[in-house]
């Protein structure tokens, strides 16, 4: 057991990050080649309708972005970031992707529309509003917090 723990540390978190940046962009080129592959976005009188390939290429590269920060932070400059901010960010922004398609595979799975061309994404819906908000002031500040302070943190030296 304690070999599986000491392989998970193995894990760089920037890898993480370019491996879900992998799948949305696997899972964005899929839905490109179903029935249902646009998003809708209505806003008083005016319709957004976006291609999900173009949703998953967007945050595909938000992820890899993430990553190469991570990554920059570091391999590049040789610095340490603070795990627990690490941790945190890596949760919420990873844990957001996980939740938000265990919602979709149970909203498929589980729940039903009352009339057959009513589509009922009320619970989407609300799971994505929900997790964008605890990303954008939650995750993302995290982020930039941890990585400010990795970069201008200073080496103990020892003498």
């Amino acid at each position: 057991m304690t070999e599986n723990f000491l392989n998970l540390k193995k894990i760089k978190i920037y890898n993480l990050f370019w491996l879900v940046a992998s799948i949305i962009l696997l899972i964005g080129l899929i839905q490109d080649h179903t029935e249902d592959n646009t998003f809708d976005i209505n806003v008083h009188d005016t319709y957004f309708v976006i291609g999900h390939f173009y949703v998953a290429l967007f945050l595909s590269l938000g992820y890899y972005l993430t990553g190469l920060g991570y990554w920059i932070v570091q391999k590049a400059m040789k610095k340490k970031l603070i795990i627990g901010l690490t941790l945190i960010h890596s949760v919420i922004l990873n844990g957001s992707f996980l939740v938000y398609w265990l919602v979709i595979a149970y909203s498929k799975a589980f729940l039903e529309s009352p009339f057959p061309l009513f589509d009922n994404y009320q619970l989407i819906n609300r799971t994505l509003i929900v997790l964008s908000i605890l990303i954008l002031f939650i995750g993302q500040p995290i982020y930039i917090i941890n990585l400010t302070i990795g970069v201008f943190k200073k080496r103990k030296h020892i003498s």
